[in-house]
């Protein structure tokens, strides 16, 4: 008798990479057709070249601080790779990013190579899940906290909401959600051990959090900086603290996973919130497409890294190459 026959499941048509490519395409063609193209054009090749670079250093920079946060996120866990191994993968995975509708494609790549040879490749993905998740509760907060301390500007009362129960909601979720998993679940359980064992140093070692947490605030620290110098660069004079409210939103809206790298929504939540503060629209849009231009010129810093780079040994791998050596010449 044959066996059945498993119909695979269909994708839903909003997790398409198709459906995000053309969601980016179709809200960047709106808005350039609502935009003054010859004045659109004026802004963007008016942009002080030496500022548009600091900007893009200042995001490459970034990259290399997020990659220390995720090496300092997976040395509790056992994986203890020299810090070469971790950039190699970090900004092949970025690299990887660049053919692909979201973040998820670079993120397995990176977790993949940490595993290699140790086939640990749960906790390898829990780091770059934790890494992902400390750098969106650290930019949530620093969003919140600008919003909270510059009343002047008058935001949507949805964002003033958030500012005040996004915060206190990630603390309960790190203080409880683990006690929730390990109540669920019975003790030999699998995910119970995860989270139990494996995971303890995240809910427990408040140094290593801290620590991780420093780190990220001067990674967005960083990227909001940068856009800070793009401004600069296309001469938009708006107070440098009023970019901690908008660029968090607007990173955060760009982390859905229904657009090509956040393209798109990052150029109309620009448009919306700088027209608050009296830019005009075709500067708004320019500041838009020159932070998305960063965006895709780090990334091809990451092909850069994974052509010229020469990728550096596991220490899992070069352990199993080892004891095969010995096996080999044990059996002559």
């Amino acid at each position: 008798m044959a066996p059945a026959r498993t119909k695979a499941q269909p994708t839903k048509w909003w997790s398409s990479k198709w459906f995000k490519l053309a969601l980016s395409i179709v809200l960047l063609s709106v808005l350039l057709w609502k935009t003054d193209l010859s004045d659109l054009r004026d802004a963007v090749t008016s942009a002080q070249p030496g500022w548009v670079a600091i900007a893009l250093m200042g995001y490459i920079l970034s990259m290399v601080i997020s990659s220390i946060r995720w090496t300092s996120l997976a040395r509790p866990l056992g994986f203890d790779e020299p810090y070469s191994h971790f950039f190699y993968a970090y900004f092949t995975g970025m690299y990887m990013n660049l053919f692909a509708p979201s973040t998820v494609a670079g993120d397995i790549g990176r977790a993949l190579y940490l595993a290699g040879a140790q086939r640990r490749k749960a906790l390898a993905f829990t780091t770059v899940i934790a890494d992902r998740g400390l750098g969106f509760v650290v930019l949530s907060w620093i969003g919140a906290l600008a919003i909270v301390l510059q009343p002047q500007y008058q935001l949507p009362l949805a964002l003033y909401y958030a500012a005040w129960t996004i915060p206190p909601g990630t603390l309960l979720s790190w203080l409880y959600l683990p006690q929730l998993v390990v109540r669920l679940f019975k003790r030999d359980n699998h995910w119970r051990h995860l989270v139990e064992k494996d995971l303890a140093p995240y809910w427990n070692d408040f140094g290593l959090l801290f620590r991780t947490s420093l780190v990220a605030v001067v990674f967005h620290g960083l990227q909001i900086g940068s856009q800070v110098w793009l401004a600069r660069a296309l001469g938009i004079d708006v107070p440098w603290p009023f970019f901690f409210i908008f660029v968090p939103v607007v990173n955060i809206l760009g982390m859905l996973p229904v657009s090509f790298s956040g393209i798109g929504i990052r150029e109309f939540g620009y448009l919306y919130f700088l027209k608050m503060v009296g830019i005009e629209h075709h500067t708004a849009v320019a500041l838009g497409l020159l932070a998305s231009g960063v965006v895709l010129c780090t990334g091809l810093t990451g092909g850069l890294v994974f052509l010229l780079w020469k990728a550096p040994p596991s220490a899992s791998s070069t352990a199993v190459e080892g004891s095969t050596r010995r096996r080999a010449a044990g059996d002559r």
